[in-house]
């Protein structure tokens, strides 16, 4: 509508005619509920009222409502086709939408149309694309079998009447149609008779007053009369209420500057756990120094006893010390996931005993070193190369197995044998515990690991940021380095009382509106205060998946980890073992049950077991197999694996590691049968 107007509407009307791509607008309310002030902000359609011509009854329906509207056609008649369509605009997609009916014969240049004979209307046309151009409506005749389509000029006249329609439309198809607005429905699937229907949206409207502060919200069915006096009262001052958002966008020459908070944060709280939270309240002054784009890193702790997860967002500006800590996993499937960020450079040393539970394929024990090297898939079933091409394929993980013969039994028996590597299948399902390898000890700074290093990776703040009074990740022993977000839009901000420390607000998470004010900065201009910048932001769990979200939107979603084949279980003449049902597989059972078991009984201190036959005897000792070179996939031992005590290869504890070392006391002391 023209800015300069003069006419009188009421709120409701003026609201839903108005371009929101013109807002602001300033309003004079001329009858009504007097407010004493002018509109200044539109935003957002909230919910629409049903109101009932024939009985006045007004209900209001959600923009969602499910049932369906349909349009009742105006019982006047047109004089021309030009009247109808400038009465009920059309749009490119209302094919079908609106029809009419002419009271005689219509003789057009290349066709003829009965009287009464529905008229679907298309489009309207425009000689050489000219809105003042001679107009045609394109249009189609419905009911007839592969109708064609033919003009009719705008100009023609003659009686023209609008067709009843079956087609519907949703309350939110309504309210977003400007095409759509003024007409009047029809319940689509009516139980009962009831009178035409007229259904308008309701807005929520955020305004401000002359020459006040506060931000005043009500909904567009006010019954005031407004006037539209924009162009005329361009020398009237508002206070500006300003988003994070726009004041980011502000010129570098509107910093530094003082602003009073004329909203504070909406449900900030589940978002942030920050000292300067607090402060952020109606009514309160903020020195803005700048504004800009930052990269942020997600940052979280590891779950402890009776400690929660705390999560961080560190901007890369940090200036503490990390070094690098060794990573958990608990199937070879996490080995491969890790080794796709950085191909070629993953080592981990196995942590406990595990069995593949597969014919041809190699079990582990404590103290193997291995190194991803590729995703391959190999047969297994087949225990000679007759049986060829009967077993069945597995994914699995190859990696390079390093053995360190160090028993005194082996080196007596096989002299020389020294660090020997081997490749070695593991399948995608095998679970157990291996601990990443790490012979770095370098201490970096946040920029360098994200540069250098795949994400995510574990390190350990070693030197505090020394521009912050007190580093919070000083106090965890290892944190969880994620995502890394492009750039965030920030605004670098600090109370008048404390203005040299500073602090970062993220525009796109923190909703409140400020306004720049005509105070003095806090300083002297010659004596500017020392600066302390907090470069972490302690964030709550809804944040940290929201972040991790938007960091991840662009990737692939990863594949699911495959699982243990069924057809793998094998039935066990043996007698089961304690505390197991006669179902579980063998190898499930002395991976995961037993030493489960002896910690709970507290067997440890036991003499090692002999090895018994189901007569009761003394088994005879199964003598030990040298490791074979000819093949490159270890056959696994149908006895199950004593656990080799690698002392080159066990982990050390480290003053700083908050890992728990593994116990080897009792694999070392039971021989698996």
């Amino acid at each position: 509508m023209d800015g300069a107007g003069t006419d009188t509407l009421t709120l409701q009307d003026y609201i839903a005619s108005v371009d929101k791509s013109t807002l602001p607008r300033i309003l004079q309310i001329c009858s009504g509920v007097y407010f004493q002030g002018s509109v200044y902000e539109m935003s957002g359609n909230e919910s629409t009222t049903c109101e009932d011509i024939s009985t006045n009854d007004t209900s209001e329906l959600p923009l969602d409502y499910r049932g369906g509207f349909c349009v009742v056609p105006e019982d006047m008649p047109f004089c021309s086709v030009e009247e109808m369509v400038y009465f009920i605009p059309t749009e490119p997609d209302a094919r079908d939408t609106f029809s009419f009916t002419c009271r005689h014969d219509l003789v057009l240049e290349c066709s003829r149309v009965a009287a009464g004979e529905a008229i679907a209307l298309l489009s309207v046309e425009r000689q050489d694309g000219k809105e003042d151009g001679e107009g045609q409506a394109r249009c189609c005749l419905i009911g007839r079998k592969k109708a064609a389509e033919f003009l009719v000029p705008l100009s023609l006249r003659g009686e023209f009447y609008e067709c009843d329609s079956s087609h519907s439309y949703s309350v939110r198809e309504i309210v977003t149609s400007p095409r759509l607005w003024s007409r009047r429905y029809r319940r689509a699937k009516a139980t009962k008779c009831s009178g035409p229907l007229i259904l308008r949206p309701v807005y929520q409207v955020q305004v401000i007053m002359h020459m006040r502060k506060n931000i005043v919200r009500f909904p567009s069915s006010l019954e005031v009369d407004v006037m539209d006096v924009t162009e005329r009262s361009q020398d009237v001052v508002f206070v500006t209420p300003l988003t994070l958002l726009e004041v980011a966008a502000q010129p570098p020459e509107a910093f530094p500057a003082v602003a009073e908070i004329l909203e504070a944060p909406e449900s900030a709280g589940a978002l942030f756990r920050c000292d300067w939270l607090q402060s952020l309240r109606p009514g309160r002054l903020l020195v803005l120094h700048s504004a800009g784009e930052s990269a942020l890193m997600l940052a979280s702790s590891f779950k402890g006893n009776k400690k929660e997860r705390r999560h961080f967002l560190l901007s890369l500006r940090y200036a503490g010390g990390f070094r690098r800590r060794p990573r958990d996993f608990s199937s070879a499937y996490e080995l491969y996931a890790a080794s796709c960020q950085a191909p070629g450079s993953l080592r981990v040393s196995v942590a406990s005993h595990c069995e593949s539970g597969e014919d041809g394929l190699v079990s582990l024990s404590v103290g193997d070193q291995l190194e991803v090297l590729r995703r391959d898939q190999v047969e297994v079933g087949c225990r000679d190369n007759k049986e060829r091409g009967q077993g069945q394929e597995v994914e699995v993980l190859v990696c390079r197995r390093t053995l360190e013969v160090d028993d005194k039994e082996d080196e007596e028996e096989e002299e020389g044998w020294g660090e020997e590597d081997e490749e070695v299948c593991l399948p995608m399902y095998l679970q157990g515990h291996f601990v990443e390898t790490i012979t770095d000890n370098k201490r970096y700074s946040l920029a360098e690991l994200g540069k250098h290093f795949a994400l995510p990776l574990d390190a350990k703040v070693v030197r505090r940021d020394p521009a912050m009074e007190s580093d919070p990740l000083l106090a965890f022993p290892a944190l969880r380095l994620e995502e890394v977000s492009a750039t965030e839009l920030t605004v670098l901000a600090s109370l008048p009382e404390k203005p040299g420390r500073l602090f970062e607000l993220p525009a796109r998470w923190l909703t409140m509106s400020v306004s720049f004010t005509a105070n003095p900065l806090p300083w002297a201009d010659s004596h500017p205060p020392e600066w302390h910048q907090d470069t972490v932001t302690e964030v709550t769990d809804e944040l940290y998946f929201e972040f991790r979200k938007l960091a991840c939107q662009d990737a692939a979603p990863p594949p699911r980890p495959p699982k243990r084949r069924v057809s793998t279980v094998k039935t066990s003449n043996a007698p089961p073992h304690l505390g197991s049902s006669s179902t579980t597989p063998p190898c499930h059972t002395k991976s995961q049950s037993l030493p489960r078991l002896l910690d709970k009984l507290n067997l440890k201190s036991l003499p090692p077991l002999p090895l018994m036959d189901i007569t009761g005897e003394r088994a005879p000792p199964i003598p030990r197999k040298p490791v074979s070179q000819s093949n490159s996939f270890t056959q696994s031992n149908m006895y199950g694996k004593t656990p080799m005590n690698n002392k080159k290869g066990a982990r050390r504890r480290n003053s700083d590691h908050d890992y728990e070392e593994v116990s080897q006391s009792t694999q070392d002391s039971i021989m698996f049968y």
